[in-house]
């Protein structure tokens, strides 16, 4: 399955903790996009936004922004377009646990697994 570039692109800068520009790299995704790859694209410019603002150590606004992604992601198939969005939750929700408490966790990453586009 072929992605477009800004898709993996925004991937990759995700996972080197560049969640901003990912977020960039996404929203040109996202308005050229229709349902039900347009919640997708929200769901996870919503998770980059979320790790911004743990990067600048504002935890309301990582809350406030994970909840909205969660809903969103959880409303598509758990493997979406290449990623396994059932273990980002997870993997997510175990992040904004452990900030809640004070304490560490892994920062979550995107794994693109090749697979077919939708998993419905």
């Amino acid at each position: 399955m072929e992605y477009p570039e800004p898709y993996l692109e925004g991937i990759r800068l995700f996972n080197a903790h560049h969640f901003w520009h990912a977020h960039e790299q996404w929203e040109a995704c996202w308005l050229a996009s229709a349902e039900p790859d347009a919640t997708f694209y929200k769901g996870i410019i919503q998770a980059a936004a979320a790790l911004v603002h743990w990067q600048r150590h504002n935890l309301r606004g990582l809350e406030l922004n994970w909840a909205k992604s969660r809903r969103k992601l959880a409303s598509l198939p758990a493997l979406y377009q290449g990623l396994n969005l059932s273990a980002f939750c997870t993997e997510m929700d175990a992040f904004v646990a452990a900030c809640q408490r004070q304490a560490t966790a892994p920062v979550p990453r995107l794994e693109l697994r090749e697979m077919a586009r939708h998993s419905s």
